[in-house]
């Protein structure tokens, strides 16, 4: 970047995909060789590949960009000034990573902080190594995938939709969880539980998915997919349940209704709201 100018979005959604694909190769060297258990309970796990790939990531963005801030799953926030939030989670689908399943991504998302208001979007990439696709796109100017643009999302009805969800990793949660599941199966196609959100919101952007309810995950889990699945046309809500977790529906415009996160009217949307002081 030159000095003297801000970057420019092309430039930002650039380094997105770079550092995703660094990462992503990392991914690849470690997948079903017996990658590194650093911290292990009954619904998760953390393995040593995220902390490299993360700092793949953040050496990436830092070098191009080094007064912007990084906010990362397995290292916290990096402090900058210099009017950008950048939003990592190095290897989503850590779980399938370690049994041996192809499903995980890296994902890494460009937010332009605005003072006391909630950030916004501005570039973001999702990287599935195992099967080489690279998803990007720039807030304004739509997607890609392997650079071949993303076709905008068409309506979808409930009973042709298949749809993803996650379990959580708390038992209240999986109680929760059940009881939308026995609300959705009667309503859609088929339901899927993949296991790595940010890889999920990209299929959606490219219609491989319908649509996408999750509980208890974070905002690295989703940055980047948000603005894959908003420029393909698609729809996106968050809301914050907790500080720091959030409740999460996408999907294919049709299935607002069905996929909704709170009842019509009662608020919140689609914006990364203010609770957290780090996205302020």
């Amino acid at each position: 970047m030159r000095a003297g100018r801000p970057p420019s979005a092309r430039e930002l959604a650039a380094t997105a995909r770079e550092a995703a694909r660094r990462a992503g190769e990392l991914q690849m060297q470690h997948f079903r060789r017996g990658p590194a258990v650093r911290a292990q309970a009954l619904h998760d796990v953390k393995l040593a590949t995220d902390r490299l790939c993360e700092a793949a990531v953040v050496e990436t963005v830092r070098s191009r960009f080094p007064d912007h801030a990084v906010l990362g799953e397995e290292g916290g926030e990096i402090p900058g000034d210099g009017g950008y939030l950048w939003i990592v989670d190095p290897l989503d689908g850590t779980v399938n990573f370690l049994q041996g399943l192809p499903f995980f991504c890296a994902a890494v998302a460009c937010y332009r902080r605005n003072g006391a208001s909630p950030p916004t979007p501005v570039a973001g990439a999702v990287f599935l190594p195992f099967s080489g696709e690279m998803f990007s796109a720039v807030a304004g100017r739509g997607g890609e995938v392997n650079g071949t643009p993303l076709r905008r999302r068409e309506g979808v009805s409930p009973e042709r939709a298949v749809v993803s969800v996650s379990f959580g990793k708390t038992e209240p949660l999986m109680r929760r969880m059940a009881r939308r599941l026995a609300h959705l199966l009667p309503r859609v196609r088929k339901a899927r539980c993949l296991g790595a959100a940010a890889g999920e919101l990209a299929y959606i952007a490219a219609g491989y998915l319908d649509g996408l309810f999750y509980e208890g995950i974070r905002l690295w889990d989703f940055a980047a997919g948000r603005i894959l699945v908003e420029e393909a046309g698609g729809f996106f809500a968050a809301r914050e349940t907790a500080p720091g977790e959030w409740q999460v529906a996408a999907g294919a415009p049709g299935l607002e209704a069905l996929l909704a996160p709170r009842p019509a009217g009662a608020g919140g949307g689609s914006s990364l709201r203010k609770r957290r002081p780090v996205i302020r």
